[in-house]
């Protein structure tokens, strides 16, 4: 049993998947944040720069994105200071802005209309050939010249009218973001995306859906007025009226809690450890209290199978894109090890996010790269600590006191001390400063009196050398 919870404040939207009770997918709306991806914009081009095969374009956010030659589909001579129609494909980060695309796509309930192309694709979920046929000439003969499309799962089970329906609303949204960019002065955003409202019934509302629950009884009235007009079964949809928050009664707040944890248990006694790095995301396989009574051979591959489910569910729930490297356990047959990397390319066809399993290296790390659509899940809720600057670790009190000695050596080694100082620090490095081995080495270096005090800062690194009365 599939439900779908909707969650709205005036701060945020959260959308959660339950699968029996499991959180099996979520996505986070925050009022104060613009989501880029997906957004049209008409831009103009800033700098064309060869040497990274791209070029730099401003549409109008204050940060230029970047358009790889790859992504270029206009014959359009792309000149600094013409105007070109793009789409963000990946959002900005804190260094770098958005990827933008000339392949525009708009998404909808049975297919994504594709503008300035003529090719129809299926989506690989759908696997019997003859239905896949199907879809392709229908799809074709319902698309007009210069559009093409990628027909969605949803559509295997659709009537042709519905077909037809979605694709002719998506083929009216290319039509008026064509005029608009004639017309409008660039910089300009001609598209956006639904809300996640919107999202709810279109990408989420699937058959085996029991229900769709949100807790804001406005939100309900939209989503039953939107079902009733695009053909989704409104009599699903329903209104949260209990007295605990929705999330809470439904036990969601704790399994997106654990989402935040760098361990996570494994019902078999191993767990999983997800660490984040710049440039990739490492996941290891622990056996933990696993144990049977098997060659450790076997005991590996059963642990790694049951590893793997949990982790393309952690990959999708933590919004993890980019690279990804896994370090399962060890194994002794290279059968286990191709069994293992099919069982992860099930798992990840559940992803809606593009999810591509590349292999297992010589090294026994299995390599997998996941499209980078939003933010992971901790940048919603956590920011970089301001002490640690995101590294989790701290100068200790003793390496600080050290400094403060060390600075007052080479104070002394410039003229002798003529009065008493006064050290300001952080309350910890004045506990150890006050300790008899450090009083002794400070008498011996100032020869007057030392005050120290708890400055009241937690910034461990800070301290200041003053004069007695100042």
């Amino acid at each position: 049993m599939k439900q779908i919870l909707l969650h709205v404040t005036e701060e945020e939207k959260v959308l959660a998947v339950l699968d029996e009770g499991v959180l099996s997918d979520i996505s986070v709306e925050k009022a104060e944040e613009t989501d880029l991806v997906g957004r049209v914009y008409k831009g103009v081009i800033r700098n064309v720069v060869p040497s990274i095969n791209g070029m730099f374009i401003d549409i109008g956010i204050g940060k230029n994105g970047f358009l790889r030659t790859k992504d270029i589909l206009s014959k359009e001579p792309h000149t600094e200071g013409a105007s070109v129609l793009v789409q963000v494909e990946k959002d900005s980060t804190e260094t770098k802005g958005p990827l933008l695309t000339e392949k525009i796509s708009f998404a909808g309930k049975y297919a994504v209309a594709l503008l300035a192309t003529n090719y129809i694709g299926i989506s690989k979920k759908i696997r019997s050939e003859e239905k896949r046929a199907s879809l392709r000439a229908m799809a074709r003969d319902i698309c007009p010249s210069g559009m093409g499309a990628i027909v969605r799962t949803a559509a295997e089970k659709a009537e042709t009218e519905e077909l037809r329906r979605d694709l002719s609303a998506l083929s009216a949204v290319g039509e008026i973001v064509s005029r608009r960019f004639k017309v409008e002065k660039a910089p300009k955003l001609l598209y956006r995306d639904g809300d996640l409202a919107v999202k709810s019934l279109r990408d989420y509302m699937t058959p085996d859906v029991e229900s769709l629950i949100t807790d804001d009884r406005p939100t309900f009235q939209r989503l039953r007025q939107l079902a009733e007009g695009e053909g989704f079964p409104a009599e699903k949809i329903r209104c949260y009226e209990g007295k605990e928050p929705l999330f809470h009664a439904c036990h969601v707040d704790e399994q997106m809690k654990a989402l935040f944890d760098r361990e996570v248990p494994l019902p078999s006694g191993g767990s999983l450890v997800i660490d984040y790095t710049e440039a990739l995301t490492a996941i290891d396989v622990n056996s933990g209290s696993f144990q049977g009574n098997m060659p450790h051979g076997e005991l590996a591959f059963l642990l790694n199978q049951s590893a793997v489910k949990e982790i393309a569910r952690q990959i999708r729930l933590r919004g993890i894109g980019g690279i990804i490297l896994i370090d399962f356990i060890d194994m002794e047959r290279k059968s286990q090890e191709a069994r293992l990397v099919e069982l992860l390319k099930e798992e990840v066809r559940k992803d809606r996010v593009k999810t591509v399993v590349c292999g297992m290296t010589s090294l026994g790390l299995v390599e997998m790269t996941r499209k980078r659509t939003v933010h992971r899940l901790w940048q919603n809720y956590y920011e970089t600590c301001p002490l640690c600057h995101g590294q989790g670790r701290i100068l200790s009190a003793e390496s600080v006191a050290q400094q403060i000695i060390e600075d007052l050596e080479r104070q002394k080694s410039r003229a002798p001390f003529r009065s008493g100082i006064l050290i300001r620090c952080e309350k910890e490095v004045a506990h150890r400063l006050h300790a008899p081995d450090m009083q002794a080495r400070l008498e011996s270096l100032v020869h007057h009196d030392v005050i120290i005090e708890d400055n009241g800062s937690m910034m461990r690194e800070g301290y200041s050398i003053l004069g007695a009365g100042d």
